[in-house]
């Protein structure tokens, strides 16, 4: 389980994004009793669970006494870990724990759910997260098979086992709005995929024929950057302090900032009392809210007690380490963002699309078109066979593919690569 879920890390984001308490605070107050509703006596299944928003999200369900949580999550540490916090959380947990080494969209996990009783509530939080997938056409291929043939098969297990009649929700992205890379577009693939399951007469698969009944309820989230996740930048910035290495940060980019509890919160309102097939946005404004990686660099130096120390080469960065830190500084690196798939702010909202009132005061939702492209299941097919017959395809040519189901994909493809930085 990922280390941003600690109360210094909640602390360091809370200086950095000037809120005194959550962002979802009132809302969570003013809507306790039906969460509870919701939450309390359900059977609760979690995929990818053992990441850091999962995990958040988990210790917000715990808090509601759901009768048992099942975690799903092919990262055998992060899940050991996760049992190791839950069985330490005061108050103790007092439901049925139980935890599976799985890929949400293998055979073993459809079988594991095949087996299971029905699950009330599902949350779905697994997927390749990283701009960088771009790197290469085999990167681009995992990354659709997780975000996007896992998803499916994934969500017609649920359909074909008769899982989640309290709702659905599947974990999205601020990328996924007005997508110029692959991962995000991806995500905005995975909403329209979400809202398809719901149709009467889709089949139990877009990839793979069958006969099921359709999702009852549906939702998902769009949201920030989350302070310290597992990959993110600012986790980064922990494992290079334990490392002695220089930080390194775009100084031109700004990022919308959630804390890991509020991700947690924001998932749960979104899976349990977000309208139908909808996509919850965060009431978040640019003059406001966006914050620049300088100052979450600052922030977590100073926590460590240091100040930061602005470099310009890494060649000069990585040899001002030792020096800098005898004198209670630390070398940060500071460049231009010119790498494929990145904005100098994301948006949470596309064009054609309307965010509307549903009854928060942090958030709105974003409600599905009543018609969804066609070309779900070919697209998949083509990931499908690139993925496993070995299939020749370009990355292109999976854009492209991408680009008929969301018009609104302008693919910003600059040939460089965040893995050719520092």
């Amino acid at each position: 389980m990922s280390l941003c879920l600690t109360p210094a890390i909640e602390r360091i984001t809370a200086r950095v994004t000037n809120r005194s308490e959550s962002l979802f605070a009132a809302d969570l107050a003013s809507h306790d009793g039906k969460l509870s509703e919701v939450v309390r006596g359900a059977r609760v299944l979690v995929a990818g669970g053992a990441g850091s928003i999962g995990a958040a999200t988990i210790f917000e369900l715990i808090g509601r006494e759901p009768a048992s949580i099942t975690v799903l999550d092919p990262n055998e540490n992060n899940l050991a870990e996760l049992v190791r916090t839950i069985r330490s959380h005061r108050p103790a947990y007092r439901g049925q724990l139980s935890v599976a080494p799985l890929d949400y969209g293998s055979q073993l996990a459809r079988r594991r759910l095949a087996m299971e009783p029905p699950f009330d509530l599902v949350l779905a939080f697994a997927a390749l997260k990283h701009v960088r997938s771009e790197r290469d056409l085999v990167s681009v291929l995992r990354m659709l098979e997780v975000n996007l043939l896992g998803a499916d098969r994934f969500l017609a297990s649920l359909r074909s086992y008769g899982h989640g009649a309290r709702g659905v929700f599947m974990v999205s992205t601020d990328k996924a709005a007005a997508p110029v890379s692959l991962m995000g577009a991806s995500k905005r693939v995975m909403e329209l995929l979400l809202w398809a399951h719901s149709e009467a007469n889709a089949p139990a698969s877009l990839c793979d024929l069958g006969v099921a009944a359709p999702l009852a309820r549906t939702t998902s989230a769009r949201f920030a950057n989350v302070a310290f996740s597992d990959g993110s930048l600012g986790w980064s910035f922990l494992q290079r302090l334990a490392k002695e290495q220089p930080l390194a940060l775009p100084g031109d980019v700004r990022r919308y900032l959630l804390s890991p509890r509020e991700a947690g919160q924001f998932c749960l309102l979104a899976a349990a009392l977000g309208p139908n097939a909808s996509v919850l946005v965060p009431n978040l404004e640019p003059a406001k809210d966006a914050v620049s990686f300088k100052a979450l660099a600052e922030a977590t130096l100073a926590a460590h007690g240091y100040e930061p120390a602005y470099y310009d080469s890494e060649e000069e960065a990585r040899d001002a380490v030792e020096a800098d830190m005898a004198h209670g500084r630390y070398p940060v690196l500071v460049t231009t963002s010119d790498t494929s798939g990145e904005k100098e702010l994301e948006v949470f909202v596309g064009a054609g699309e309307d965010a509307q009132d549903c009854g928060f005061t942090s958030a709105r939702a974003v409600l599905r078109s009543n018609v969804l492209p066609s070309g779900l299941p070919e697209l998949l097919h083509l990931i499908d066979d690139g993925c496993h017959r070995g299939s020749t395809i370009e990355k292109a040519e999976l854009a492209r593919a991408i680009a008929a189901l969301v018009p609104e994909f302008e693919h910003r493809d600059t040939g460089k690569s965040l893995d050719d930085k520092m």
